[in-house]
């Protein structure tokens, strides 16, 4: 994305309902009060305070920004078929992504965590069915499903046709009783989920589909959610699992007396626990919800309500527990937590039947229609190789009309070519899978797909939202072209106006004092020269060594560099006054010395324009912005409400 659009120069737009004043024009193009206020809001944050200079501020800017812009429109950059392609990109680009996260991804995210809020107690009677069935297991177990829900409304008892029929082993001998139970539901448990959560207490639901078989579903009650808390626990084992054990019992309540008398209970759990996963962690078992342990421990964990309170002494089939409360873990707000939740539901089939469902709503609201005997056709003509990578569109394929959608016809011919370009989908097909079979699956996708685009091309007109984003992308292009045109490539190229701009403004750009360095170095030399030459160093010239030393050889060599002020003591160890000198230093290996001598302090000065060129650059833009913004003044009539103005001021 342009690095203008980073700026605060692009801005969200919104439709407007005719009560909702103009706040101000510029020529045709008008700016309602609901637009200006929200772009305030959103770019100023807690800084909007709606002071009036604060509002006069952000007025100006935006003012500026909608000059800019009629400018472009009147430049008619707004037909260069490169801005136009790159605009298109980016509705692909946004549609694909903002309709499923409208309809699919907000929705559901939203379903789950007002659900989350609530526990729900619920009962069930399941035959059992695998979930690659035969037509006639389905046919099998649906039918005892519904019987049993027959008998049931005729006034047989939900709990014992649970006990009579139900497939669930663990929950059949308790009339069905499940408990409480809390979204989400794994993975295939959707339509589960759905039954649960949007039946009245006592009502029972129709057959439920789910990986394990058909359920009938009965709500027994409701809570607000107990959510997820993080505890310890000290256990003391039963002998026997399930069986009454009075010794686990004592010590447990010797352990509880140990806690009342100010014990500490990490230590008391490292040394007695008899859970070795947790006693060398004080106890501690993470974070937990509802169904992770028996009921007596989850009611007990629960019911603790400050933060390090503890339980009485616990049983549970395995034994004795006392559980300690670490942390209340808060599920925090949907915006908080949205992202989290979106992330679930992609893995879960709820983000598929969703899908599903948005499809059939789009053919629902747009009269789709099938020619069910045009694709039968189709299939039929197919040739054996339809499934293989060397079937080819036929030549003689007639075009006709497989199905309608709004005013849209698509064809045989359309079809073909969606089969041809996503061979993919083709070739993942069973090849023993009958052609028929493999065609209505393909068509059925291709459906998918020519809906998704169809409602995509009227996101504008059906989500004002997606109407503002796409407007705040064009004009945010059409500034990025304008602003490059007047003034970018203007201060890059004009050579001649940056070199006159740079002389009138000169003593902006100026050197601080600046010491001249000389960095000396003295080869083939043994110590005592080095020394020697050293110490004349201190009274002559770079120029008057090289005039005495230098007679057979390049004895003393030497480069300048310029230092700042306030540079010098940061990159060397010298003073700044004329003839500081460093310390010498000399290398035996390479017989060389060396040392820096301050030769010269030169006073303030103007920067030549390649000493400067990149700030200069920087502020010629500014001035040839401000300048434009000037002539868009003078060129584009503005006016503002001033009345709708003093009703923002706060």
């Amino acid at each position: 994305m342009r690095s203008i659009l980073a700026l605060l120069l692009v801005f969200p737009f919104f439709l407007f309902s005719q009560d909702d004043p103009v706040l101000f024009t510029v020529e045709d193009d008008s700016v309602h009060l609901s637009e200006f206020e929200y772009i305030y809001n959103k770019n100023n944050g807690e800084k909007a305070d709606y002071s009036r200079e604060s509002l006069e501020e952000y007025l100006e800017l935006y003012i500026k920004f909608k000059l800019k812009v009629q400018r472009a429109k009147e430049l008619q950059l707004d037909t260069i078929p490169s801005l136009q392609k790159e605009l298109e990109g980016y509705r692909r680009q946004l549609a694909n992504s903002y309709l499923t996260d409208k309809e699919v991804s907000e929705r559901l995210a939203r379903e789950l965590y007002d659900r989350m809020q609530e526990d729900i107690a619920v009962s069930h009677i399941l035959i059992s069915v695998p979930k690659n069935a035969s037509k006639e297991e389905e046919e099998k177990a649906l039918s005892k499903i519904r019987s049993i829900k027959n008998y049931i409304e005729q006034g047989s008892d939900f709990e014992e046709m649970a006990k009579a029929h139900s497939d669930d082993k663990n929950t059949k001998n308790k009339g069905g009783y499940i408990g409480y139970v809390t979204a989400m539901l794994p993975n295939g448990f959707y339509e589960l989920e759905n039954a649960i959560y949007t039946l009245d207490e006592g009502e029972i639901s129709d057959p439920v589909r789910t990986p394990v078989g058909y359920h009938l579903v009965r709500v027994e009650g409701s809570r607000p959610a107990r959510g997820k808390i993080e505890a310890a626990h000290i256990l003391i084992r039963k002998e026997k699992k399930g069986q009454p054990d009075p010794e686990a019992l004592a010590r447990i309540d010797s352990i509880y007396q140990m806690l009342e008398d100010g014990k500490n209970f990490e230590d008391l759990a490292r040394r007695f626990s008899e859970d070795k996963s947790s006693k060398n962690k004080g106890g501690n078992i993470g974070i937990f919800g509802i169904n992770r342990y028996e009921r007596s421990f989850e009611d007990a964990a629960f019911g603790l309500e400050e933060e390090g309170s503890y339980t009485k002494p616990v049983e549970t089939s395995i034994g004795w527990h006392i559980i300690k409360l670490v942390d209340r873990i808060e599920m925090g707000s949907y915006e908080r937590i949205k992202r989290r939740l979106q992330a679930d539901i992609t893995k879960d089939d709820r983000y598929e039947i969703a899908q599903k469902s948005m499809i059939d709503r789009i053919k629902s609201e747009n009269d789709f229609k099938v020619n069910d005997e045009v694709l039968d056709e189709f299939a039929e003509n197919l040739s054996d190789d339809f499934l293989t990578y060397k079937w080819k569109i036929p030549r003689d394929l007639e075009e006709k009309t497989l199905f309608t959608l709004g005013d849209n016809s698509y064809s045989t011919k359309d079809f073909a070519k969606f089969l041809r370009t996503n061979s993919r989908s083709r070739l993942r097909m069973n090849n023993n899978l009958p052609i028929p079979e493999a065609v209505d699956q393909l068509f059925e996708e291709f459906v998918h797909n020519e809906c998704i685009k169809f409602e995509e091309a009227n996101l504008e007109d059906k989500y004002p939202d997606f109407k503002s984003l796409m407007r705040e992308y064009e004009e945010g292009i059409l500034l990025f072209e304008a602003t490059k045109l007047a003034v970018w490539d203007k201060a890059s190229q004009d050579t001649t106006g940056l070199k006159a701009f740079h002389e009138e403004h000169q003593d902006d750009y100026m050197w601080d004092q600046r010491a001249m360095v000389a960095h000396i170095t003295l080869n083939d030399v043994d110590t005592k020269k080095a020394g020697k030459i050293y110490k004349k160093a201190a009274s002559w010239d770079v120029d008057k060594l090289k005039k005495k030393y230098n007679k057979k050889g390049e004895i003393v060599t030497s480069h300048t560099a310029l230092f700042e002020k306030n540079q010098l003591s940061k990159n060397t160890d010298l003073e700044f006054e004329v003839g500081s000198m460093s310390e010498l230093t000399y290398d035996d290996t390479s017989q060389e010395g060396s040392f820096k001598k301050v030769s010269k302090i030169l006073p303030p000065e103007p920067k030549r324009l390649n000493e400067a060129r990149g700030y200069i650059i920087a502020d010629y833009q500014d001035h040839l912005e401000k300048e434009w913004i000037q002539s868009l003044r003078d060129r584009y009539e503005v006016k503002v409400n001033d009345k709708v103005f003093e009703s923002l001021v706060k």
